[in-house]
């Protein structure tokens, strides 16, 4: 190896080191949207709106209303909407 090598390997590092921490820091994410969410049983009754807060979407909250609702709910019947 080389000595101008080693002498400039430190250098270089310096110079790339802001540029890492730049591609290495975490985008700021939104915050999470909520959605108003109705649905009936499998008997068909209706259950009570409620709502829930969902990041990603629509198909999120849907996950997050069946939950809520103790799996009580069709999902094919579940309907959220912004609120």
């Amino acid at each position: 190896m080389s000595v101008r090598f080693l002498v400039g390997l430190p250098a270089a590092l310096l110079a790339v080191g802001p540029v890492l921490g730049v591609i290495g820091t975490p985008v700021a994410q939104a915050a999470p949207a909520q959605y108003s969410c109705t649905a009936q049983t499998w008997g068909g009754d209706t259950l009570p709106t409620i709502t829930v807060q969902a990041k990603t979407g629509t198909h999120q909250a849907k996950g997050e209303a069946q939950t809520q609702w103790g799996g009580t709910a069709k999902y094919a019947t579940i309907v959220c909407t912004p609120a």
